[in-house]
């Protein structure tokens, strides 16, 4: 089986994208590009994609049941269903993505998220052993730029444990916000987390930051799903599948 590794960053149809396979499970994270709409920019990148999820992200920490199209409001979705895309944006926040052999999670995790258990509310839905599940952190503000208050950084410490703050240059706390979800995750046994150290504020070629350009900012997105593999597909599906995605057995 491949390493579940993000490669990248590459450019597909102008958009900056890390990628990961592992087993029968996608990942893709995309920064800067032309398309904002989130199915036509998966689209543009893996044309063979089965039908996406979104949710209304509302710095919650309520996680969704998937379905295609628009699942509701919250910050995480959750499906155990293999003919299904999840997604969630973010302009500094993180986004997560889980997969455990048999379920799919996708999360927004802000610091309210953080400090409110988002994380903990999607991996309560996943099915088996946290110690089989991967998990992918992708593109987020770093500590070096996530200047809070107190009371934020108290909060989020509280939820996720020390080791997240640090004084920035003026004295004042800085969170390493992508360290808190590693930190959750590890918490709650995921067997294994990716995480891709980009700071999106820093980034200003390959990464839209909503503290580096405001209201001006686009979104980068977040995208898992998972892909049938050959040796399950019957030949009939086979062959609906190679024309869906352009693929020769064999080349």
């Amino acid at each position: 089986m491949r390493p579940p590794f993000l490669r990248g960053p590459v450019l597909a149809a102008d958009t900056w994208v890390w990628a990961a396979r592992h087993g029968d499970v996608e990942v893709r994270f995309t920064g800067r590009g032309p398309i904002g709409d989130r199915e036509a920019a998966l689209r543009a990148i893996a044309p063979s994609v089965p039908p996406l999820a979104w949710a209304k992200q509302v710095h919650s920490a309520v996680a969704l049941p998937a379905r295609p199209g628009a699942c509701g409001e919250g910050d995480a979705l959750v499906t155990m269903e293999a003919g299904l895309a999840l997604s969630v944006v973010t302009a500094d926040c993180v986004p997560v993505l889980v997969a455990s052999p048999q379920s799919l999670a996708a999360i927004h995790a802000g610091w309210r998220g953080i400090a409110n258990g988002v994380i903990a509310a999607a991996l309560e839905k996943l099915q088996g052993s946290p110690g089989d599940w991967t998990a992918w952190i992708g593109p987020a503000i770093g500590a070096c730029c996530y200047e809070v208050g107190e009371d934020v950084a108290e909060r989020v410490t509280a939820a996720s444990g020390p080791g997240v703050i640090f004084s920035g240059a003026a004295g004042k706390p800085h969170l390493d916000l992508p360290g808190a979800a590693r930190l959750q995750l590890s918490a709650a046994g995921v067997g294994e987390v990716i995480v891709l150290p980009r700071c999106t504020r820093c980034d200003a070629e390959k990464l839209w930051s909503y503290r580096r350009e405001g209201k001006r900012a686009g979104r980068n997105m977040a995208f898992i799903w998972r892909e049938p593999l050959l040796e399950d597909l019957g030949e009939r599906d086979l062959q609906t599948w190679q024309q869906r995605s352009g693929e020769r057995v064999g080349d």
